[in-house]
C-alpha cells in the first residue's frame, strides 16, 4: 500500500496525526483489520459486476477509467469488471460520461441493492446519512462495498465493522 494513501486513511479515521512509520502501521492494522476475513463475492468466474451510487465527477471518471482500462484490469486480475447500473438522483442530467452497453441509469438504490447478479457496491455519492444507508443495505445484501468517502468512515466505521462481524459469524 502506498504511504500516503496508508496515512490519509488513517488521519480520515482520527487515529493519527502525524506521518510517522507507527501511523502508517495504524493505518495498515485498521484498513486491513476487516478486509483480511472478507473474500469478494463474485456472480461469475470470469466478471465481477458492479453497481455505482453517484454518477457526478467520480462516478463517471470511474466508468470512463473501467471502460479505457478494461484489457490492463482483466489482465491483471483474470477477471473482466462490467458497470450494471449507476445510480443517480436525477436521470434526465445529461452525463459527461458514456455509459458502458448494458449499463443502465436508476434512480432508486434498490434497483442496485437488490439486484443479485452485482457483487459489489461503489458508493461515490458523497454525504454520510444516505451513503451509510448505501453501505450497510449492500453490506446486508451480500455485497462487497467500495468507497472514497472518508466522512462516512471517520464517522460510522466502528458501526459497519460491528455489521460486518454480525454477518460473517
Amino acid at each position: 500500500m502506498n504511504l500516503q494513501i496508508a496515512y490519509i486513511a488513517a488521519a480520515a479515521l482520527g487515529r493519527v496525526s502525524a506521518f510517522t512509520p507507527s501511523t502508517i502501521s495504524t493505518a495498515r492494522q485498521t484498513i486491513f483489520r476487516s478486509a483480511s476475513s472478507s473474500t469478494l463475492n463474485m456472480s461469475s468466474e470470469d466478471t465481477i459486476t458492479l453497481g455505482i451510487f453517484g454518477g457526478g465527477t467520480v462516478g463517471g471518471g470511474i466508468v470512463e477509467i473501467l471502460s479505457n482500462k478494461a484489457d490492463y484490469f482483466k489482465q491483471l486480475t483474470g477477471k473482466s469488471i462490467e458497470v450494471k447500473k449507476v445510480c443517480v438522483r436525477d436521470a434526465s442530467k445529461p452525463r459527461d460520461f458514456t455509459l458502458p452497453e448494458g449499463c443502465s441509469i436508476v434512480t432508486s438504490y434498490d434497483d442496485i441493492l437488490n439486484d443479485d447478479s452485482i457483487d459489489v457496491a461503489v458508493e461515490v455519492m458523497g454525504g454520510t446519512t444516505d451513503a451509510k444507508d448505501v453501505v450497510v443495505g449492500a453490506l446486508t445484501n451480500g455485497k462487497s462495498v467500495v468507497t472514497a468517502n472518508k466522512a462516512l468512515i471517520a464517522k460510522d466505521l466502528p458501526e459497519i465493522e460491528t455489521l460486518l462481524s454480525t454477518l460473517e459469524s
